[in-house]
């Protein structure tokens, strides 16, 4: 009962949300259509809405560290703010440009700078709901930034118990030369880091368990500990590539929405010097 009450919060905000932008584009729409037949400019208008816009969607990464507005509404509030401002702000960009592909040097900079924040940002919605579950499916949270630190842990424990079992047999040792250190010792490739996958894992285990006939009792209980870490450390690079994946989207759609910012507002106080606004 509890998880059908949240479902049906989850959606009663969706759709006022989806109400609330769909009514406020349809009221511009009509204000524009309304300029463009009094022969007005409507793209000043769509032009001040977009860029308050554009400031408002920055504001959402900036809200901590500015106080006037870090009070103002939950985290959650914020965030849905986000995502129907930025879907909206593409029918705004739309109606700016009146529906054709721009022509000048710096209109087609700007449209191609909102082009990629505006769908890095439908990947971003993509992500962050995606990416954490399937991290959770992998095992517990893990915090990016001590990654590395549990990973130099995993080598020197697995480096420890083969070099202690080398007293009974080299096989361990071996394997570990020839298949392992690398494994654990270097971080995984670009390939990887695109597309994680369990194949070298599968491959590593397999190996692993295909010793266990060269081994005797007590050397398996080491081979069945160095299985158990090469999955901790596949898991950990997993973490690496997908919470590294987030980070670098989140790097990419704020360093190119401040260049956006930066670009609109030339372009404002050009339009305006060249419409007579600044003389």
């Amino acid at each position: 009962m509890k998880f059908l009450s949240q479902m049906n919060r989850l959606s009663r905000r969706r759709l006022r949300n989806v109400t609330l932008t769909v009514a406020s584009i349809a009221m511009l729409a009509a204000i524009v259509m309304w300029m463009d037949r009094s022969l007005l400019h409507s793209s000043f208008l769509t032009g001040y809405v977009l860029i308050g816009s554009l400031f408002l969607l920055a504001a959402f990464g900036m809200r901590k560290r500015l106080p006037m507005i870090a009070g103002i509404g939950s985290a959650s509030f914020w965030m849905q703010m986000h995502i129907y401002v930025g879907l909206g702000s593409f029918a705004v960009f739309a109606m700016h440009i009146a529906f054709r592909v721009p022509d000048g040097m710096l209109e087609s900079i700007l449209a191609l700078l909102y082009l990629v924040v505006f769908f890095s940002g439908i990947y971003g919605i993509w992500a962050t709901r995606s990416i954490p579950r399937k991290l959770t499916s992998v095992g517990e949270e893990v915090i990016f930034e001590r990654i590395p630190a549990f990973k130099r842990h995993l080598a020197r424990r697995a480096q420890t118990i083969v070099m202690e079992s080398c007293e009974s047999t080299p096989v361990l040792a071996n394997f570990y030369v020839n298949r392992l250190s690398k494994f654990f010792e270097c971080r995984r490739g670009l390939g990887y880091m695109l597309i994680p996958t369990g194949r070298k894992r599968r491959h590593l285990i397999a190996e692993i368990e295909e010793l266990d006939r060269f081994l005797a009792q007590e050397d398996r209980r080491v081979s069945r500990e160095l299985a158990i870490m090469v999955r901790k450390k596949d898991d950990l690079d997993y973490h690496t590539a997908m919470q590294g994946r987030l980070k670098l989207w989140l790097f990419v759609h704020i360093a190119i929405t401040w260049s956006l910012l930066i670009f609109s507002v030339v372009h404002g106080l050009l339009a305006h010097a060249y419409g007579g606004g600044l003389a």
